[in-house]
């Protein structure tokens, strides 16, 4: 194993994107976890393999020998091998259908007596992850309970994400928000007003670091300047069950969305490229449309996701000529390791390395984040190496760089640790 090698299996990693629904989640469910527990992205690729007449979505669903007939043709991919680390990682076994039964009963047996808490923090121990930001996007908005850090380990930082407002089309989209402030919503003002009380709270709760966008997953990432009077007539055309077009209203409240986050101080992570599952319009994820955002927000610190992929050329373009967007590989070392090599070593090339970040496992589960912890670990490794061959840099700037992608960049952004 090289130096440079060791030096990146050994340094700490920061985790830029999670989706972990905390502690009370894994709380007394032992004999319920199986060998899928370690599945995470993979059911996706699953899915796939099954062809156009695919069974069904809910890989859950699959009897064994039909999942593990079709896992022989997921093992290779990005979302595979991450699998098949995860189970090795932590519990030594290799995930294959003869281990099917001894993974689950290792798997319960790891857990059995222990406690949320301690599930994470040997999880954690095991990725080493000295950090993350976490997205539990489930209600709309976030819950303010995730913002006290009852739920998750000290080391998180949470990020506020609202996105069914900023495309409401009933009264309905905000019923919960009206909820959790106890205040009745009936004009544009007072849901701005709502947002603006709703965001003061999770700040002051203690663990808000960011606010996220993942708006490629209902419409596309272009938005117009839209005027108040403009969103105030769709709005007020939707309150009364008139057939309006909503995009000035959209637009508008995305805007609001942006100067909120600076009006606060807060950082952006904007969800660009690929999108999660199948039958996606991926297109929605091409981040060339917010280049006007990033212009007029010059003061608003965006964190663009997921390498862009498949736009990661753009997106090193869009990160050297941005001095106000930093670039994250979250998630993509699991969908295309081999692609994230190339796209990190060109990146390197083009980008000042304190502008890149350099994991996040964008994960439900704290199983899986191990393995994709050691894919990620393993691709930032040969590309240090490939550097430190082609005398790109000494090894003094090689362990430089990759301090700094891997978790000194993520500390200072979000005043983490």
């Amino acid at each position: 194993m090289s130096e440079i090698r060791e030096f990146v299996m050994r340094e700490p990693l920061f985790d830029n994107h999670e989706h972990q629904a905390g502690f009370s989640a894994l709380q007394g469910r032992a004999d319920e976890l199986t060998y899928r527990e370690f599945v995470g992205y993979a059911g996706a690729d699953v899915v796939t393999a099954m062809g156009p007449d695919s069974e069904t979505t809910d890989v859950e669903s699959l009897p064994d020998e039909r999942f593990w007939e079709l896992w022989s043709f997921v093992r290779t991919t990005g979302y595979g091998r991450a699998t098949e680390r995860a189970c090795r990682a932590v519990l030594g076994l290799a995930y294959t259908p003869q281990n099917a039964a001894a993974i689950t009963a290792a798997l319960r047996g790891l857990c059995e007596g222990k406690d949320g808490h301690a599930i994470y923090a040997e999880m954690l121990e095991r990725a080493g992850v000295c950090g993350a930001l976490n997205d539990a996007c489930w209600d709309c908005p976030t819950e303010l309970r995730f913002f006290t850090g009852e739920e998750h380990p000290d080391s998180f930082g949470q990020t506020l994400r609202y996105d069914d407002l900023l495309v409401m089309s009933s009264a309905q989209s905000f019923a919960r928000l009206e909820r959790a402030l106890d205040r009745s919503i009936q004009r544009l003002d007072q849901l701005n007003d709502a947002l603006d009380e709703y965001t003061g709270l999770a700040a002051e709760a203690g663990r808000l670091a960011a606010v996220k966008c993942g708006l490629p997953y209902r419409r596309g990432l272009s938005f117009d300047n839209s005027s108040y009077a403009e969103a105030e007539r769709a709005f007020e055309a939707v309150m009364q069950g008139r057939a309006a077009e909503l995009k000035p209203l959209h637009d508008y409240l995305f805007h609001r969305f942006v100067q909120r986050a600076a009006d606060f101080g807060l950082p952006v992570q904007f969800h660009t490229g690929y999108l999660a599952g199948n039958r996606r319009l991926l297109g929605r994820g091409d981040p060339r449309p917010l280049i006007p955002v990033l212009q007029r927000y010059s003061n608003v610190r965006f964190d663009l996701f997921h390498a862009g992929w498949p736009y990661s050329e753009l997106m090193g373009a869009i990160g050297k000529a941005f001095p106000n967007v930093w670039l994250d590989l979250c998630w993509a070392w699991a969908m295309n390791p081999a692609l994230v090599e190339r796209t990190l070593t060109e990146w390197l090339t083009a980008v000042p390395h304190n502008k890149i970040f350099g994991y996040g496992g964008d994960t439900g589960s704290p199983f899986p984040m191990v393995g994709y912890a050691l894919q990620a670990r393993e691709g930032i490794a040969n590309v240090l190496e490939g550097m430190l061959e082609r005398a790109v840099c000494d090894r003094a700037t090689a362990e430089r760089v990759a301090r700094r992608i891997m978790h000194a960049n993520a500390r200072e952004f979000f005043d983490i640790g």
